[in-house]
């Protein structure tokens, strides 16, 4: 079986060689790491530390924190995973050499922004279970999108719970609050938005 498997791999040109060679020993790094996961030995703590950073850019993009978040030993895994099988499955059909390394690249940074997604959402989905929106109240906030005076209509404010920056609706019973102002939270309304007043430094 050893010389077959042997003769097999030397009859392979230099190029898929090289992509066997990714593909197996990634899948078993990939195999072992989530086996230790699953049992309790190993975890993702380093993952998602580095992605709590990217859970406070809220229009959906990476953000510095998460282009350097994605520079993880699991995501080097999960890049050749992609890099190796990628290649592999596209050799048959494509037989120019550049652009197969090419499209197996592609694919490697396809599994990295999969995996990255992945870690992103469930990480999001953790810290919406354990997040009431009561807990607001009381705190500081900043308003992100402009606040219509006399609750004429919803403006958005982050504040910043247990570590977690979260984006709500509020609105104000007083003037227009305009987006940078801080404020202080007074309580909940119409079942998931927040009450709120300018936040006024005391005199003196």
């Amino acid at each position: 079986m050893l010389t077959y498997l042997t003769e097999w791999y030397s009859s392979l040109d230099t190029t898929l060689q090289v992509f066997w060679i990714a593909a197996i020993t990634a899948s078993v790094v990939f195999v072992i790491q989530n086996t230790l996961m699953l049992i309790g030995i190993g975890d993702m703590d380093s993952d998602i530390d580095a992605d709590t950073d990217v859970d406070t850019d809220h229009d959906g993009t990476l953000g510095s924190a998460g282009i350097f978040s994605m520079f993880t030993l699991r995501n080097f895994i999960n890049f050749f995973l992609g890099f190796g099988w990628g290649g592999i499955s596209l050799s048959p059909a494509v037989h120019n050499t550049g652009l197969l390394v090419l499209l197996a690249f592609v694919c490697g940074l396809v599994f990295v922004a999969v995996f990255v997604v992945m870690l992103r959402l469930i990480l999001r989905l953790e810290t919406n279970g354990n997040f009431e929106v009561s807990d607001c109240v009381g705190l500081t906030a900043y308003v992100y999108l402009r606040i219509p005076a006399a609750r004429a209509a919803a403006g958005k404010v982050q504040v910043s719970v247990n570590g977690s920056v979260h984006e709500l609706n509020a609105f104000t019973d007083g003037a227009q609050l305009p987006t940078g102002s801080r404020v202080r939270i007074l309580s909940v309304v119409d079942g998931g938005s927040l009450l709120v007043e300018p936040l006024v430094a005391p005199a003196g």
